[in-house]
């Protein structure tokens, strides 16, 4: 049974202002189906490739070390170059993610674009609804949030 003519006037507006949310925040997928590689040649990629290669290197035949690089070191033990600053959390979506496309690059850089936007997304929509229950005033929640996260 619909009740939308019940409804008090806070209420359709949350949900207005949640749906227009919800339609600013698809707008970034549609475009980012066509990207399975860096931007542009040349340019600083490095964070996206380090998080990449660690996501790769993650796994139990590795003790689950957070690494970049593995080289052969000196006597049987092999060399890691490690890089763990940030909680281990992160690189498990990431392996999550590129898991089931094995060797292909292209397919990797494109599942871990569509977490992080997926990840961001849900940033967005819980900064949304808490400031709307804080604020008690959706619309300004709204305006807050798509200001926060445009850039």
């Amino acid at each position: 049974m619909e009740t939308d003519h019940l409804d008090p006037p806070k209420f359709r507006a949350e949900r207005l202002t949640l749906w227009l949310l919800l339609l600013a925040l698809s707008t970034l997928f549609p475009y980012s189906f066509d990207k399975g590689y860096f931007y542009l040649p040349g340019a600083d990629e490095w964070e996206s490739s380090k998080n990449l290669a660690i996501a790769e290197n993650l796994s139990p035949d590795h003790y689950f070390r957070l690494f970049m690089e593995l080289r052969p070191g000196s006597g049987d033990a092999p060399e890691y170059k490690m890089y763990s600053r940030f909680p281990v959390g992160g690189y498990a979506l990431i392996k999550l993610a590129i898991l089931p496309f094995g060797n292909d690059l292209s397919a990797s850089i494109l599942a871990a674009r569509m977490l992080m936007l997926l990840l961001f997304s849900a940033a967005a929509l819980l900064a949304f609804l808490s400031l709307a229950r804080i604020t008690s005033r959706p619309w300004i929640a709204l305006a807050a949030t798509l200001l926060a996260f445009s850039s």
